[in-house]
């Protein structure tokens, strides 16, 4: 199973599956006559699972922090005095 980025003067994001070998082979074959640029296979798009993953070390560094968490309940608590 492999995977094909392709970048358009669009505003969308979409996923399709191709289920036809023969069908991906012809795809790719049209895409390579109508591209303007070369193919680079080193560029490998992040998969939806590791940006979680990502996110989730990142984040995990403000996460253990005391301090930090009861700045950030102090705040909700003054934030809801104000809006009552």
């Amino acid at each position: 199973m492999g995977q094909v980025l392709i970048e358009i003067p669009q505003n969308i994001r979409r996923t399709f599956r191709v289920k036809s070998s023969k069908c991906g082979e012809q795809l790719l074959k049209e895409l390579e006559e109508n591209s303007d640029s070369a193919a680079s296979p080193a560029v490998i798009p992040p998969r939806r699972n590791s940006i979680t993953e990502d996110s989730d070390e990142v984040l995990g560094i403000w996460s253990n922090s005391v301090d930090v968490t009861n700045e950030i309940a102090r705040k909700v608590r003054e934030n809801n005095r104000k809006t009552t």
